[in-house]
Order: C-alpha cells, then structure tokens, then sequence
C-alpha cells in the first residue's frame, strides 16, 4: 500500500570510489542499477566526504554534522540528533542494517533513533569465524617465534588463502544484509512511512566476490588461491613505505574490487525490487551515497585511513531519486548535507535539528567543501589522538591540501591533473583563497565546539541543582 508521505530508503556503501561508479565514472559497467536510478535523478560531479575513514564520514551521514565537529572524538555525540530520531519522531518505523562495520555499532551510539537496528556483529553466526584462523596462526606465532617476521607473514598469508578458499570473511556479504533489510520490509508493522538504511561492507577490503561478477572470459577469472594471495598482499602492503607491486596484481585488484561494486549494485537492484512488489517504489525517496573511497595504490599504498585525502578516498558517488527529486546533474556536493537535504526533500519533515551543518543540496548550490580529520590518527590502536588537523579544499577544478601537522601544502587543478600527481606552483592568489576557506571552517568549528561544550556545562549545572533541590 503506497503512503502519501514518502518512505525513505538510505543507502551507504562503504569504500566506493566515484570513478569506479557508471554515473560518475567514465566507461564503468559496474553499476547498472545505480545508473538506472541516476537517469531519473540528481547527481553530483563532485560529492566529497567531509571527514574520512567511516568513524569521521558516519558523523555526517546519520549525524548530519562535520567530521570533527561537538568534539573531535569518534562515534555519534550525545549532543547531536540523528536522522533516524528525526524521521521516529515524525512517526516513521525505523530500521538500521550495518555490515558489521565495527565503527557503526550501538557502541558508538548508531543504534539511536532506529526501532529494529541489526550490527551483525554481536549475533551468533553457525558459519565459520572469518579471519580467526588467520589471528590464530599470527598468535601462534608471535608466541612461538616473536623474532620471525617471515614466519609471522607466511603464516599471515596462509590464513588468508585458508579464508578465501572456503569463502570466509570477518564482513557481512550483500547478500544476507540484503535478506534481513528485504524481510524487514515485508514484515514490519503498520502501515505508515519507513525510514530504512542500509550499509554495505563489499568495496572494502578483503575482496571475495562471487565469479558471477568477475568479468565473462573464464581464461580471465581468478581462483580462490589467488583471491587469497591478493588478500595478504593488500594486507601486507597496506600503509608500508616503498612498497612494490606489480601491474598484473593491480589490474587484478581492480577487478577484485569492480566486481565488490558489481555485487553491492546488484544487491540494491534486489530491494529496488522489494519496493516495487510491495507497491512502495514511486513513494520512495532513495538516497545512494559511499562514506569514503579507497586507494587502489594510485599513490603507493591501499589505505583509505586520515594520513591521504587524494581523490580516491574522498570523492564518492551520491544520488537521489524519488518524490521531489528532478533529473539533474549538479557539481559539488558535501556528505555532511545528506541528511539534510534527505529532510528538506520528504514531505511532511518541517525544519530540523538544531544540530545539524549541512544544506539542502536540492534547493542550494554548493562553491566547494572542506574536509578536515585529525592527521594519522587510528582509534583502534589510540594512536596519533593529539596530532593536528589535516584538511582539504575542494573547489573544481583546484584542490587544497593542507597538513596541519607536517606544515605542507599541495595545490591540484582536477581537470588537468585528475590523479593528483604533479602539484601546481606559482598560483598563490588560488591557493590563498582556498586556505581562507580551511581557515574559516576551522573556526567554524572551534566555535562550534566552543557553544556545545558551554550548554553541556549548563546543562549539567541546571540538572545539579535540580538533584539538590534548589530549583
């Protein structure tokens, strides 16, 4: 039964580069869906996270706030409303399916707002653990030989080609997310507007696609072997200095990890069709955005951790689709606006939280975006946490890079120089400007800070006073 006030159907796609999506990329054959869906919809030339890996980008995309803004922290302030309490509020049923991303758990506070939320990290799971041979043989030995590090490596890789052949990993596939979203659909309760999100895990590493979605040549597909012998490489070769590998291997990562993307397209093709047997599709906003790229050694290296912010990791695809949406292409786009204008554009929505930093990207038009992190810093190891910013400014065609911490800076034109490979020298009037805007956000921010911190202050003060009687 369709709802004169439309549904909302959320999707992000972790590790998805723009250049390896059809509708924004030249050539891909990657994503028939999507593409289906962005022939009738709004798109954006430049989407462009404002905080990366997923525990900066997740800040704006359910929390509607900038990377390092109400505190530098990770996970979802106390301070800031998400979407999914906006849209319980207004009377939807809420859902939330997470791939069992680690930094998207009720632990970091992701759960909030949803009715049915599911991590898949906590549940019992009768299938193999994937990735406990490969931490076993690892202990095993350090404990045996913690001199070895070729051993500690053959060991690393075995495990990892174990994994592979049986089809394992520490992820949850397209596949069974895309089950439990589906049977959420059909069997919730009530007959009013849903607000669905859905993460997919399959761009990122390690990469065990089904050979459905490797390319047609049999003489081309890689076995199970391989897989895994990649596997570790990426592993192995993941922020190492100086590392090498060869072109055979990247051509075939890339295609290990265009066939991820071919799966996750696939799999939105399946609850594109749930909405449609269930008579909701035309009532449906859908809104498809990645919370980060990923590198695929265009510079050295396979991280998409806060130490690069080159193309590759920041600029993702995003589209809308549904009620209220035209069929455009706009140019710039920041994550931080998705929840926004996700709001703005369903009817019924008046307003919204106080806390939120973004615009309606249907109604404004963005100049460019600043993305900011703290510079190398990496919350499972608490390493790096007092280290200084590290940002970027994306104004196309030019690109600010700016290093807080180590004091460089490197200035891109995108059109001439789209791997950001050659920096640009001699236009200090550009990049001037663009550091005014990185120094503007930031104040932007520290002011920001500033304001929470004082509300909280007062508003412990007043529950204080409250507890001793007083008021």
């Amino acid at each position: 039964m369709s709802n004169s006030t439309p549904n909302v159907l959320y999707i992000t796609i972790d590790s998805i580069r723009a250049d390896r999506v059809g509708f924004v990329g030249e050539q891909c054959d990657t994503t028939p869906v999507m593409d289906g869906l962005a022939g009738e919809g709004t798109t954006f030339e430049y989407a462009i996270a404002t905080g990366i890996p997923t525990y900066y980008s997740f800040k704006s995309l359910l929390g509607g706030i900038n990377s390092l803004s109400h505190e530098e922290g990770i996970g979802l302030p106390d301070t800031v409303t998400s979407i999914p309490e906006v849209f319980r509020g207004e009377g939807y049923s809420t859902a939330g399916f997470n791939a069992k991303n680690p930094w998207l758990t009720k632990a970091y506070g992701y759960d909030r707002g949803f009715d049915m939320y599911r991590d898949f990290l906590s549940e019992d799971d009768s299938r193999i653990n994937t990735g406990q041979i490969t931490r076993e043989l690892k202990r095993f030995a350090k404990r045996a030989v913690s001199f070895s590090d070729t051993l500690t490596d053959r060991l690393g890789r075995l495990g990892r080609i174990t994994n592979a052949v049986l089809g394992s990993q520490p992820l949850m596939p397209a596949e069974p997310l895309t089950d439990a979203a589906s049977d959420w659909l059909e069997t919730r309760s009530g007959d009013g507007p849903f607000f669905l999100w859905v993460h997919y895990m399959d761009p990122h590493y390690p990469w065990i696609p089904p050979a459905e979605f490797l390319p047609d040549d049999s003489d081309e597909k890689l076995s199970r072997l391989e897989i895994g012998q990649i596997w570790h490489t990426v592993a192995h070769e993941y922020k190492k200095e100086n590392a090498s590998v060869d072109s055979e291997t990247i051509a075939q990562i890339e295609q290990l990890y265009d066939a991820e993307i071919r799966r996750t397209d696939a799999a939105i093709g399946r609850l594109v069709s749930a909405l449609r047997e269930q008579n909701e599709f035309e009532d449906t906003l859908i809104a498809i955005v990645g919370d980060h790229g990923t590198e695929l050694y265009d510079h050295g290296g396979f991280s998409h951790g806060p130490d690069t912010l080159y193309q590759e990791i920041i600029r993702v695809p995003l589209l809308f689709h549904g009620p209220g949406v035209d069929h455009e292409t706009r140019n710039v786009a920041a994550l931080v606006d998705v929840p926004q204008t996700i709001i703005d554009t369903v009817t019924g929505i008046k307003g919204s939280p106080e806390s939120f930093e973004g615009i309606d990207l249907l109604e404004e038009q963005r100049l460019g975006v600043s993305t900011e992190v703290v510079y190398d810093y990496d919350p499972a190891l608490g390493e790096n946490v007092d280290n200084d910013v590290f940002q970027a400014r994306t104004e196309p065609p030019w690109k600010l890079i700016r290093n807080q911490h180590t004091g460089s800076l490197e200035l891109y034109h995108l059109e001439d120089d789209p791997g950001e490979h050659e920096p640009v020298h001699g236009e200090y009037e550009r990049q001037s400007t663009l550091e005014s805007e990185l120094d503007s956000h930031r104040e932007f921010i520290q002011r920001r800070n500033r304001t929470v911190a004082e509300k909280q202050r007062v508003r412990r003060r007043i529950a204080e006073l409250r507890e001793a009687g007083k008021i």
